[in-house]
């Protein structure tokens, strides 16, 4: 890919936050110098430096424009910049520590069971199946936001976590900063974390007995 070296300053004239992506609207200059119509350039979020709130129409920035393969423009290395044109400095996230947590301590857990035999080993190697393939999930929609190309659903990726591959979504989303930002997607994805653990939690405890009578009633009853 190619680049432009000198930077660029403009105002974000759109942003979907939705889809994370925007378009910059440059400080154009005709041949007098004078401002002139700007160019529309787009920007991606990873592109963005990260902090605690998103991007948003009518913040200035300044950037460097790089041309991908396909002969597409976009900014990059993107810096918020204040009103007199300086960068600003941002307050970033907070890293995710508390991620991590909850994966080792999983992972710790789901090694015990196994060991003293409490899960079958079937169900160890489902998350590490299902993990590889959420992680290459999330890796391959960051791509395809970055090149503007066809992207996974978010409802694809809940659905890769909520039957075992959180772990590796987990993974994903601190290693690659991809879904990192975005509260309803965090919040629905949290919500399909704690509900598999819900469901691992019955199955290696003595509630899962009760559960399976449980179900075993529901079922009975429905087909009545």
């Amino acid at each position: 890919m190619g680049s432009r070296s000198a930077r660029q300053q403009g105002a974000l004239a759109s942003w979907n936050d939705e889809r994370g992506f925007g378009f910059i609207l440059t400080d154009g200059r005709d041949n007098s110098g004078s401002a002139g119509s700007g160019e529309s350039i787009f920007a991606h979020i990873s592109s963005f430096p990260p902090r605690e709130t998103r991007p948003a129409p009518g913040e200035r920035v300044s950037f460097a424009i790089e041309r991908t393969r396909e002969g597409k423009v976009r900014a990059r290395n993107i810096r918020y910049l204040s009103a007199s044109g300086r960068p600003l400095r941002v307050k970033r996230r907070k890293p995710g520590t508390m991620s991590y947590v909850v994966l080792a301590t999983f992972a710790v857990a789901i090694a015990i069971v196994t060991g003293i035999g409490a899960l079958p080993w079937i169900f160890s190697a489902l998350y590490l199946v299902m993990s590889i393939i959420t992680y290459a999930s999330y890796a391959t929609d960051k791509k395809a936001a970055q090149t503007r190309q066809w992207r996974v659903s978010e409802g694809a990726l809940l659905g890769l976590g909520l039957f075992g591959g959180w772990p590796g979504a987990i993974l994903a989303q601190q290693r690659l900063r991809h879904k990192t930002q975005k509260p309803q997607f965090r919040q629905a994805f949290w919500g399909t974390v704690v509900f598999n653990i819900l469901v691992f939690a019955i199955l290696t405890t003595a509630l899962r007995e009760p559960m399976v009578q449980l179900i075993r009633l529901i079922l009975e009853a429905t087909a009545l």
